[in-house]
Formats: structure tokens, C-alpha cells, sequence
């Protein structure tokens, strides 16, 4: 049974008429779009899956909106949302705090061997867990989702500007945890043999 029959059978008014076939030329229209953007960032099938959430979400809103004038922006607006979920939802790997180190001292890494990057890797992961929720979130979308900045933005919903000083910030942060004292002192070591 539709909404529309629900109506037509019953003396609730609360339930706003659903053009169902407006809905579906809405979905066909765009689910392509959707999926190709979500897929750049997360994969093609988990793309899938996060695509069919956002549709729910979305279909679930527009019968109070159905006026709205930019429900295509509605959509990747919740799009956003439904990725900073999944990215928040996403288990870090030791690859990702690897990732994450180089971007951040480079010249640490260079010439370990296994027993040290395991334990390079086990202080990046401590000094992650000591930045704030917004710039650890930064850090994963720029260096494990390999988000531009412009993206990363997009997905804090925050102006290109806010998201490079976040960024700038967590390094910074990082950079400067008590964890990382042995790896500034190594490569000031370096610098000195120069």
C-alpha cells in the first residue's frame, strides 16, 4: 500500500501526499551521479551501500519539502553527512597511520627497520587519539580518503580556508605531541650531520 492509498482510505490528514513517480524519475536521475561521487572517495561498493542510505534519508525528508527549491543539493548535503558517518564507522589500519606519519615527518621513516615502524606507528596512533575529534577526522579524510581540501571541506561542511588551518593545526598538533619528542629529537640528529 502507497502513501497515496493510505489517503484515499482513511481520515488522516497528517501524511503528505507522495508523488511516487516523481521520486522515482528523482532516483533515476541522479542515483549514477551519486554513486560515481561516492565512489571516488569510498569505493565502488561501499558506495552502494551508503547510496541506499542516503536515498532512504532523503525520501524520508522530501514529503515535508516537496516545495523545496534545491532538492539536488539536499541530497549531497545529506551525502556528506552519510560520509562522515562512514569515515567515522571506518576501522584505521596501522596503513593509515603510516600514511599519515609520512605526511607528517617524512624524514623519520626513512632507513627503520620493522620493530621501529611498529612503534612509530603505535605513537602516531597515540598522538591521533590525543588531537581533537575535528582534526583527527581532518587528518583521516585528507591522508587515508586522499580527499583534496576542497573535499575534506565539503565533507566537515566547513569553508576551504577553516579546512587548511585544521589541517595546518593538526600537524602542528601532532607534530608536537609529547610522543613524538624521540622522532624530533632523530631528525634534528640528522640535520646536525648535514
Amino acid at each position: 500500500m502507497s502513501l497515496q492509498d493510505r489517503e484515499g482510505s482513511g481520515p488522516s490528514t497528517d501524511v503528505p501526499v507522495v508523488n511516487e513517480a516523481m521520486l522515482a524519475s528523482f532516483y533515476d536521475a541522479q542515483i549514477e551521479r551519486l554513486l560515481t561521487f561516492l565512489a571516488r572517495r569510498i569505493g565502488r561498493d561501499d558506495a552502494e551501500d551508503v547510496a541506499s542510505r542516503i536515498f532512504e534519508e532523503f525520501f524520508a525528508w522530501w514529503p515535508g519539502h516537496a516545495e523545496h527549491p534545491q532538492p539536488v543539493a539536499v541530497l549531497y548535503r545529506v551525502a556528506q553527512c552519510r560520509l562522515v558517518d562512514h569515515y567515522r564507522r571506518s576501522t584505521v589500519t596501522s596503513d593509515a597511520e603510516g600514511r599519515i606519519f609520512k605526511a607528517v615527518l617524512t624524514a623519520a621513516a626513512s632507513g627503520s627497520r620493522d620493530f621501529e615502524i611498529v612503534e612509530l606507528r603505535l605513537d602516531i596512533q597515540q598522538g591521533l587519539a590525543e588531537l581533537p575529534e575535528r582534526q583527527r577526522q581532518a587528518l583521516y579524510l585528507k591522508y587515508l580518503a586522499e580527499l583534496s581540501v576542497q573535499e575534506c571541506a565539503d565533507v566537515l561542511g566547513v569553508g576551504f580556508d577553516s579546512m587548511k588551518k585544521i589541517l595546518k593545526l593538526a600537524l602542528k598538533a601532532l607534530r608536537e605531541s609529547p610522543c613524538m619528542d624521540a622522532y624530533r629529537t632523530t631528525a634534528a640528529a640528522k640535520e646536525v650531520h648535514r
